[in-house]
């Protein structure tokens, strides 16, 4: 059994659903808890300047509560305090997205070096 179509098919499907969810982590969920933590005093990273740089923080700082302490960089106490549940399934997907794609990226690279 051939897996590199497998393979090719679950990497093109965790694409997909990581463009989905990157643009509907930008758009809905920074922006939501952005001016939610702004009403409350507390302003976004002063470092990140609408690159996109602190999504990951934002999806650790979710889904993670080891990651919701305040440091340098980011102060992701507030974050997980103003996430609604659709945030949190957001965040959940592209973390899923990701993942899916650097373990079929390995796996794609290591049979690609064994043949």
């Amino acid at each position: 059994m051939d897996l590199a179509p497998i393979l090719t098919y679950l990497f093109l499907t965790f694409l997909f659903s990581f463009f989905v969810s990157s643009f509907l982590l930008s758009r809905m969920t920074i922006k939501y808890i952005n001016i939610q933590m702004e009403k409350g005093g507390v302003y976004p990273p002063s470092w990140d300047r609408g690159i996109g740089a602190s999504a990951s923080f934002y999806v650790f700082a979710m889904l993670f509560s080891k990651y919701r302490i305040k440091k340098k960089l980011f102060d992701a106490r507030f974050v997980a305090k103003h996430a609604r549940p659709i945030d949190r399934a957001i965040a959940a997907a592209h973390f899923i997205s990701v993942t899916g794609m650097i373990v079929c990226l390995c796996i794609i690279t290591l049979f690609k070096s064994l043949y």
